[in-house]
C-alpha cells in the first residue's frame, strides 16, 4: 500500500521503449519521471521514490525529494498566482497548489511562506495551506515540558512576536520582548519551551536561562562579548536607541541584565566599556559600585 505525498520503497514493475513504470499496489502502476539514470533500472529494481497524483490524475513517482511532504510544514516560496489559489516552488517540476480559501492573509510572487503540505481529500491530489492552526495543535496536552529544547520554524509575524512550529505538529508563541537577535518568517532555530500556560497555550524562548538562573538577555550580553574579544562600548551611559539598536530592549532592561552580570562577576563595568571577566582574570571587587561611577 503506497502512501501519497510520501516517499515510497517501490519495485520497477515493466519498462517501455521510453517509459519506466513502477509497481503501485492497489493505486496501480506509477509513471515513473524522466531522470538521469533511468535507462539503467531493470524490472524487479526497488527505487525510493516521492509518488503523487498529477493534474490528470495520473499516478507519478519521483526520486526527488520535494521540500516538504504531506504532513509538514516548509519555509516555500510563491511564483505565481491564479484567481482560484497560488503556486509554490517545493523542489519539483510541477508547483505546490495553494487553494484560496486555505490563504491567511493575501499572498504575493516572490514572497516566502510557511505552509502545511497534505493530500487533499476530495481528489487524492497534494495541495498546501498556511493556515497552520487548522492542522497543528496549539495547546500542549503533555506533549513538552518547560525548559524543554524543540525545533522550530518561524511561522507568523503578530503583534504579540512571533507564531512558530514546534517540532512540526504545534504552534507556540514568542514575544517581541523576549527576542534579542534578528527573527524572521522561515527562520528555522532551535529554542525552548517558557511555559506552558494556564490555557495549555506554548510560550517559548530562543535561549534557556543557565544553570545560574542567568535571564535571557544576559545570556545573549555574554555571547555577544565573547564574539566581540570580550568587550562592548555599550555601558550605562549609552544611548537608549544605540542600546535598542544592538538588542531590541529598553536602556533599563540592559542596565538591570549588565547589573547582573556584574553581581555576578562575569563582567567588569567602567563609563567606557564593559569587559567580559577573562577564566584566569579579574574579578570585581567586592563593593565596587555596579555602574562604575565615583
Amino acid at each position: 500500500m503506497i502512501a501519497l505525498g510520501k516517499m515510497n520503497r517501490l519495485r520497477v514493475s515493466r519498462i517501455g521503449a521510453y517509459d519506466t513504470y513502477l509497481d503501485g499496489g492497489d493505486h496501480g502502476e506509477a509513471l515513473l519521471l524522466e531522470e538521469i539514470g533511468a535507462d539503467k533500472h531493470s524490472v524487479a529494481d526497488e527505487l525510493t521514490v516521492f509518488v503523487y497524483l498529477d493534474i490528470d490524475d495520473t499516478l507519478m513517482a519521483t526520486t526527488t525529494k520535494p521540500r516538504v511532504l504531506a504532513g509538514e510544514c516548509a519555509s516555500l516560496q510563491v511564483v505565481s498566482l491564479t484567481d482560484n489559489g497560488a503556486y509554490l516552488s517545493w523542489g519539483l517540476n510541477t508547483d505546490l497548489f495553494v487553494p484560496r480559501s486555505e490563504q491567511l492573509g493575501e499572498m504575493a510572487v516572490g514572497s516566502w511562506c510557511v505552509a502545511y503540505a497534505m493530500v487533499d481529500k476530495t481528489n487524492q491530489r497534494m495541495i498546501a495551506s498556511t493556515r497552520l492552526y487548522n492542522y497543528l495543535q496549539d495547546e500542549n496536552n503533555g506533549d513538552f515540558k518547560a525548559s524543554e529544547e524543540v525545533d522550530l520554524l518561524i511561522s507568523q509575524k503578530t503583534d504579540l512576536g512571533f507564531k512558530a512550529v514546534i517540532n512540526g505538529t504545534h504552534l507556540g508563541l514568542l514575544y517581541n520582548n523576549e527576542i534579542f537577535t534578528e527573527v524572521k518568517v522561515g527562520d528555522s532555530c532551535r529554542g525552548f519551551i517558557k511555559a506552558i500556560r494556564d490555557d495549555l497555550k506554548i510560550d517559548l524562548v530562543l535561549q534557556k536561562k543557565g544553570g545560574d538562573a542567568r535571564s535571557e538577555l544576559e545570556e545573549v550580553i555574554l555571547e555577544h562579548l565573547q564574539q566581540h574579544g570580550g568587550e562592548s562600548t555599550l555601558t550605562d551611559k549609552s544611548p537608549p536607541d544605540a542600546i535598542y539598536k544592538q538588542y531590541g530592549v529598553s536602556k533599563k532592561a540592559y542596565k538591570n541584565a549588565i547589573g547582573g552580570l556584574f553581581r555576578a562577576r562575569m563582567i567588569l563595568l567602567s563609563k567606557e566599556k564593559i569587559e567580559l571577566v577573562r577564566k584566569e582574570g579579574i574579578v570585581p571587587e567586592k563593593g565596587t559600585n555596579v555602574w562604575g561611577n565615583k
